[in-house]
């Protein structure tokens, strides 16, 4: 899917994955936000973060928190939903090329990472292990069912992420319905 496919769907239904009223949803939010951890974290990083859903969730845990997202509708949606919140910068943008300068304490990468070409997902890892500090949280999630839309499985960028040198896998939370990864920058 290319931006203008994410866009078109935010134009046709404000929430098109149900992410304020799935109970998948929530569970997820719940697990991945369990993975994360406490914080707080100094800066962190949401790739992906649509209407802000998980965004409103995970601020609390931040001292400074970057979103990221190429749907214009979405950002606009979660801009309003993080109005309040004068440490989180919800930003307009392509992976990885509009990922903006760290360092990070803490990545977050939910459902997005399998939407990227190949090209891509590689400049998007080297992006992240630029941007990050040693000891930084890379938080990964995805739905594990295969969908036409995506050139990569759940299964296949998990494997991926565990292959890089620079990273350390130190828990799994997955379930029947999604991989989720923590990984240690080293």
């Amino acid at each position: 899917m290319t931006a203008a496919d994410f866009e078109a769907r935010y134009r046709d239904d404000p929430d098109p994955w149900g992410y304020e009223t799935s109970r998948y949803e929530r569970d997820k939010y719940d697990a991945t936000l369990a993975a994360c951890g406490p914080g707080p974290f100094p800066r962190a990083l949401e790739l992906g973060s649509s209407i802000g859903v998980l965004s409103a969730r995970l601020a609390p845990r931040c001292r400074q928190l970057t979103t990221l997202d190429a749907a214009a509708t979405a950002v606009a949606t979660a801009r309003r939903r993080l109005a309040d919140q004068s440490h989180v910068t919800p930003l307009l943008g392509a992976v990885p090329d509009d990922i903006p300068s760290g360092p990070y304490d803490l990545v977050l990468a939910s459902e997005i990472l399998y939407y990227l070409e190949p090209d891509a997902l590689a400049a998007t890892f080297a992006r992240i292990e630029h941007e990050t500090v040693s000891g930084a949280r890379l938080v990964a999630v995805h739905w594990r069912p295969i969908g036409p839309e995506r050139p990569f499985s759940a299964a296949e960028i998990h494997r991926r992420l565990r292959a890089l040198a620079w990273l350390s896998a130190v828990e799994q939370r997955s379930t029947d319905n999604y991989l989720l990864d923590v990984l240690v920058r080293r």
